[in-house]
């Protein structure tokens, strides 16, 4: 696998799920009703100190993925390792984020995008060539 390769499953991890919320959003894919109960769910708890704090976390681990995301791109030793710690960053967080409504669409390419991120992360440690390209061997005189 080259580079060009893996820097567009790298893409295709990030990209598919953020082109299927814009589709999600954008042709109203969720039935008025679910989205309006949604709605009224979340508005009728009074923010509190634990909101603040996981928009907080959310927001470090935001930056955390977007930093994992171009050492990915890049190839830097540093990135399959902090790519691991910042996705168990990411599902803690998820843990406890509020209820979301998704539809078929939003639900299948959120999940594409999770097992193309799964590839991305696994293939720096198990396939030799692009473990080449993230810990280049030096050639011994």
């Amino acid at each position: 696998m080259g580079k060009s390769t893996y820097r567009a499953l790298v893409i295709a991890s990030l990209g598919i799920p953020i082109l299927g919320m814009l589709a999600e959003y954008g042709f109203d894919l969720v039935p008025q009703e679910l989205a309006d109960l949604s709605q009224s769910l979340l508005m009728q708890s009074e923010v509190g100190p634990m909101d603040w704090i996981f928009l907080l976390a959310f927001s470090v681990v935001l930056v955390l993925c977007l930093i994992a995301f171009y050492g990915m791109l890049r190839f830097r030793a540093w990135a399959p390792r902090f790519t691991l710690w910042s996705s168990v960053a990411t599902w803690v967080v998820a843990c406890f984020s509020p209820p979301i409504i998704l539809s078929g669409l939003g639900h299948s390419t959120s999940t594409l995008g999770c097992v193309l991120f799964g590839a991305v992360l696994a293939l720096p440690y198990y396939s030799p060539e692009v473990r080449e390209l993230f810990w280049p061997s030096t050639p011994e005189a």
